[in-house]
């Protein structure tokens, strides 16, 4: 799927810009719903946006608030409340959905990619990428690795 994004130019015309493949995979419709693509990066998700992301990882309640860094009681009130959460957990969001959308471009499928990060990996420290997806440097660590495997490189 391509991203689309509107240029505007000074004498008010507008022409659509492809910039090839989506970046993300489970918020992509959402960003596409945003008039201005840089608008995504102001707003910030409702808990239950992000039910599908977090259930395709099969992360529990335990899993998902270490990931907001919050104590499980307050996510289970968030989740009560369908709370919006703030910009800095929807951008830490974003950029484990951006790890998926890479993910699944380079395994080809869903399942396949799924069951690599449940899989323990020798350029992770003998981890399971899933479990490094839990911090803000362990998605960069796993990010760094698929962009390794999308050149080539066996992980």
């Amino acid at each position: 799927m391509d991203q689309l994004w509107n240029i505007r130019f000074p004498d008010g015309s507008q022409q659509a810009l492809s910039t090839g493949k989506s970046r993300h995979y489970f918020f992509q419709r959402m960003i596409d719903s945003v008039s201005e693509p840089a608008a995504i990066y102001e707003t910030a998700f409702k808990y239950e946006d992000t039910k599908d992301f977090f259930d395709f990882l099969g992360f529990t309640q335990q899993d998902i608030s270490e990931v907001m860094e919050v104590d499980p009681s307050t996510l289970f009130r968030w989740r009560k409340e369908n709370r919006q959460l703030t910009k800095a957990i929807t951008k830490n969001i974003l950029e484990m959905d951006q790890v998926v959308a890479k993910g699944v471009r380079i395994f080809g499928s869903e399942p396949l990619f799924s069951d690599w990060l449940s899989t323990t990996n020798v350029s992770l420290g003998d981890r399971r990428p899933i479990d490094l997806l839990k911090t803000p440097y362990g998605v960069d660590q796993i990010d760094s690795v698929l962009e390794g495997m999308s050149w080539g490189a066996f992980q």
